[in-house]
């Protein structure tokens, strides 16, 4: 069975004064229907221009230089304007992080979804209004019909992503890119939209790309893990092999900084040294080898190959490839070798 969504090999770029920014290197994931794949990494990891680039929503400086994006066997990449306005919102929708620049404060947000339905088929004014209160009502949004009038900022930050999660499900699409959803909301309001994405989930047969900086949330909602870093996938498995038997340093440096409610509240909460790579000016080699405590002088001189762990699970680490020594290498059973 073929999947949903694959992403090949996928390479984009920033063009600036400065010259080429490589914000993507040879990403590669694919999506089944029904399935939740989080995409994990800290700010500047490719994430989101990964997600951009599926939908061709990058800004003038941002060109995808080469790979494959695929849509129910549709390619995307050559895609002409007028197929890609069909896709998004019709078969790819988006939330976005912050719903207040995405929404627009001088109209009535029942209008703002109106719209969103009116470009993906016609209707009448009748059909649309009941369309966006049943839509309303479908996200928890309280008082549907009063709601329907009122402008963005009368609404709490919760309340304004339900409309962006309206707007995005309003055209039944296959595939919904949710893009750090819960980043500006409180823990309370969080769970709660996060519930609300897993029910209309069940409930309409989507598939989800969440992407996020944190590993705890991304527990709560998806099934498979994307760990990304420097604009590149550093390990990729389900949810329980990622959290139980992570394999790449990176990904092991972001579950130890995840706070737990029963860790010794007098030993420090371990964080990853450093700052993310530049990327107009990258690392040679592994770009989370000046981070790395197991770095040795291979990482930083090569790109590691994926090794595949099993089946579903890989990690790019030259620890775990057979071309690398092996020599004080935490995951080897050997312990020891020639250097």
């Amino acid at each position: 069975m073929s999947s949903l969504l694959k992403v090949k090999n996928l390479h984009t770029s920033f063009f600036t004064q400065d010259g080429e920014v490589k914000a993507v290197k040879g990403v590669s994931f694919h999506l089944e229907k029904g399935e939740t794949l989080g995409i994990v990494g800290e700010s500047g990891s490719g994430k989101s221009v990964s997600s951009l680039s599926i939908l061709k929503l990058l800004p003038p400086a941002g060109r995808i230089i080469n790979g494959e994006i695929m849509l129910d066997d549709k390619k995307l990449v050559k895609a002409d304007r007028s197929t890609m306005r069909d896709i998004r919102g019709g078969k790819i929708a988006m939330i976005f992080q912050d719903p207040m620049s995405s929404l627009n404060p001088l109209i009535p947000v029942g209008k703002q979804v109106e719209e969103m339905i009116k470009t993906h088929g016609n209707h009448s004014k009748k059909e649309l209004k009941k369309m966006v209160l049943d839509l309303f009502e479908k996200v928890q949004i309280p008082d549907p019909s009063k709601r329907y009038d009122s402008y963005p900022h009368e609404f709490s930050g919760g309340m304004r992503q339900r409309v962006m999660i309206a707007m995005a499900l309003s055209c039944k699409p296959s595939v919904l890119i949710a893009d750090e959803p819960t980043t500006a909301l409180d823990v309370t309001i969080q769970d709660q939209i996060l519930k609300l994405l897993r029910n209309l989930q069940d409930e309409m047969q989507m598939s989800i790309i969440f992407i996020s900086h944190n590993l705890g949330v991304v527990a709560e909602i998806c099934s498979r893990v994307m760990v990304m870093y420097g604009g590149m996938v550093m390990e990729y498995a389900n949810i329980n092999d990622i959290f139980k038997h992570p394999k790449h340093p990176y990904t092991m440096g972001l579950l130890q900084s995840i706070p737990s409610i029963d860790q010794d509240k007098a030993v420090a909460l371990q964080s990853i040294p450093g700052s993310p790579p530049d990327l107009s000016n990258p690392p040679t080699g592994c770009p989370f080898h000046p981070r790395c405590r197991y770095a040795r002088k291979i990482c930083s001189v090569q790109v590691p190959p994926t090794s595949e762990i099993s089946e579903d699970h890989g990690s790019r680490c030259w620890l775990l490839s057979k071309e690398a020594p092996v020599n004080n290498n935490p995951f080897s059973e050997q312990g020891s070798s020639n250097d």
